[in-house]
């Protein structure tokens, strides 16, 4: 039985992950010029670390300490989990079943599915979060995701085997002698080393922070396996619209930049050489600060986007 033909957005998407005919893969020679480059620039830092107590640098604390110091330092030794960061975990779970279970669901069956392991788990502690949600809020997560998946099956074309996609791939890499680590969770990759494609799964508004997530997982890519990604793309789901950038030198020295630049401030302010500034955005509302912040609540009242994107 032939596969059912993809519809235009489906096609769309389709192509602008393909493959190029004039595609060149990365010099063999570009890892190690990355890797020499960035060493170097953060070899005045790293003295600051040991391979025992490295400076470790995820897309996760980079985004905050740029986005807003003193929610960084007010929020580095704790993690709490929120309904947008669930959410997404839900549907990264539903989307990985999606992939690898064989066999027509439905988006209801595998939410459900997705749930009912999560809430299993003993990794984390989002099983917990979900447990102390009300009958209410619980029902209204699992409707949100369930149209999150319908919403991504019908605008993303069906993962071939072949393609070799991977859900939440994990990567790290070590500079300056293990004092610094880099470490990177990719939503989804398709393809072999020397011509994966990364994409990203977000909803709610467009970011900019988006391409830079992006080009800090090529980085991390490149020096991992010596051999750079293809393609970086968003993926929104709630749009239905992806955001594709090739790999290029370009890109990944502007990762290096934004992540010297980050490690610069973490240094600082993980040794309080400074007090940490305040840049109001629209993670304010999730910032345990809120209370006592006045600019991130000045902030949130002007605010008129009340999405709740991951």
């Amino acid at each position: 039985m032939s596969a059912e033909p993809l519809n235009p957005i489906q096609q769309m998407v389709l192509d602008s992950l393909a493959k190029r005919p004039d595609f060149v893969p990365s010099a063999p020679g570009l890892a190690d010029e990355i890797e020499a480059h960035v060493s170097e620039a953060l070899e005045p830092i790293a003295v600051n670390y040991t391979p025992a107590h490295p400076l470790k640098i995820s897309k996760h604390v980079l985004n905050t300490v740029h986005g807003c110091e003193a929610r960084y330092v007010a929020n580095r030794d704790t993690f709490a989990w929120s309904v947008p960061l669930v959410r997404g975990t839900v549907l990264h779970k539903a989307i990985e079943l999606l992939i690898n279970v064989r066999g027509p669901r439905t988006p209801s069956d595998i939410v459900d599915d997705a749930l009912d392991r999560i809430v299993e788990s003993e990794r984390g502690t989002a099983s917990d979060f979900i447990a102390s949600l009300s009958p209410a809020e619980q029902a209204e997560l699992r409707a949100t995701v369930v149209d999150l998946v319908t919403k991504y099956e019908d605008s993303f074309p069906p993962l071939k085997p072949e393609w070799r996609p991977v859900v939440e791939s994990n990567a790290k890499a070590e500079l300056c002698g293990g004092s610094i680590f880099l470490t990177s969770r990719t939503d989804l990759t398709i393809g072999p080393p020397g011509s994966k494609v990364i994409i990203d799964l977000k909803t709610g508004r467009p970011s900019a922070t988006h391409r830079e997530d992006l080009r800090f997982y090529s980085l991390v890519e490149i020096l991992k396996s010596r051999q750079a990604p293809r393609l970086a793309a968003t993926f929104n789901v709630d749009t239905q619209r992806i955001d594709a950038e090739p790999v290029t030198t370009d890109t990944l020295r502007s990762a290096v930049r934004r992540l010297v630049e980050g490690a610069q401030l973490l240094d600082e302010l993980d040794r309080r050489r400074r007090p940490a500034t305040k840049s109001p955005g629209f993670t304010c509302r999730w910032c345990s600060l809120l209370s006592s912040c006045d600019d991130g609540r000045t902030f949130l009242e002007t605010d008129s986007d009340n999405s709740d994107a991951y």
